[in-house]
């Protein structure tokens, strides 16, 4: 069942909608796929945390959403319309409405331009504010994300700033568009711990504030459970949504295994629940699954899953609910073992 008809395109509530988007990036020799029928929907006012390995696909989801990267096949609807058959001027209104923050605060800025010259363009083109109270409205978002809303900090430039003033700055650019859904690409990643944390409550800030939607990106599933309280959470392996629930209930029952590695991976300070939790599952006999390519045929974690069967290679498991709102492409989702402690909501801290 896709998204379409889990959640009407009509309902009011829901914001953006993916159905069915593949992707398939050229090569010299034969396409390589990097999405696979992924259905997704975003609501008003919430977060959607999308997870998964590196290579996984997150980030062509990303640029999609935000209209950066046409899709191969699929639609990306917007309040219930295809964005790719939107004319010119709902075209530039969906640019605007839906903001991208980026993972690398040291290259998603530009070098050559002071901290007023990031901000101001979009304020002009988009007529946010009247061109005399440019200058007030770049001051009130420096302020508004923390950072020093003074004329002397307006000249300077990225290579002046640390990394956490720089992606604050990022958030300021983004959310100067007056936006309803942010995707948030691994914002925190090359962070500082205790920045990280600041980012984050941030981001959670401006969603209080704002109502904003986000759609964050992520491969640590503790920076997920911060962010994404009362959100939901989307599991990705190579392309595919593997899972896709609550977002506690997908951290404290994953019902996919390659969730539950994913879980089982965060680090534990305490070496006697380490111990207890590499023993609940055949440690040896994952370690040497763990390089495994994906399988072409059946389950696509057959190759790497250390409960699978010969059923598990016949045919693609569809999503099936495991649990009210929580579903899983798994034949055996009763075989995933519970986790034997909680996750932390940070890794690190």
């Amino acid at each position: 069942m896709t998204a379409a008809e889990t959640t009407p395109a009509t309902d009011p509530a829901l914001l953006l909608q993916v159905d069915g988007l593949s992707h398939r990036y050229p090569t010299s020799t034969a396409p390589l796929p990097a999405l696979n029928g992924v259905d997704l929907a975003v609501g008003q006012d919430s977060v959607t945390a999308i997870v998964g390995e590196s290579g996984c696909g997150k980030t062509t989801l990303g640029r999609m959403i935000t209209g950066l990267l046409k899709p191969s096949d699929g639609r990306i609807l917007y309040q219930g319309q295809d964005i790719w058959n939107l004319g010119r001027a709902d075209w530039n209104q969906y640019r605007r409405a839906v903001q991208i923050v980026q993972q690398d605060p040291y290259a998603s800025l530009n070098p050559g331009l002071s901290i007023r010259e990031t901000l101001r363009p979009g304020l002009l083109h988009h007529k946010i504010v009247p061109r005399r109270e440019v200058q007030g409205e770049i001051l009130r978002l420096l302020e508004l994300v923390g950072l020093d809303a003074d004329e002397a900090f307006l000249r300077r430039f990225p290579h002046q700033l640390s990394g956490g003033q720089r992606q604050r700055l990022a958030v300021a650019r983004a959310v100067s568009l007056r936006p309803q859904l942010v995707v948030a690409d691994e914002p925190t990643s090359m962070l500082d711990v205790s920045i990280r944390v600041a980012v984050l409550d941030l981001l959670l800030s401006l969603r209080a504030e704002q109502g904003l939607a986000y759609v964050f990106i992520s491969h640590d599933f503790g920076v997920v459970r911060y962010i994404a309280r009362g959100g939901r959470i989307i599991v990705m392996f190579f392309g595919e949504v593997v899972e896709d629930g609550p977002a506690e209930e997908v951290i404290k029952h994953p019902r996919h295994p390659y969730s539950y590695l994913l879980l089982e991976s965060i680090p534990i300070p305490d070496p006697r629940t380490a111990r207890r939790r590499r023993q609940e599952i055949a440690t040896d006999a994952v370690d040497d699954l763990a390089e495994q390519p994906p399988a072409e045929e059946g389950c696509i974690f057959a190759n790497r899953c250390p409960f699978v069967e010969d059923a598990c290679r016949q045919a693609r498991p569809p999503m099936a609910e495991v649990s009210p709102g929580h579903r899983a492409a798994c034949l055996f989702p009763e075989r995933v073992p519970q986790l034997s402690e909680a996750i932390p909501e940070i890794a690190g801290v």
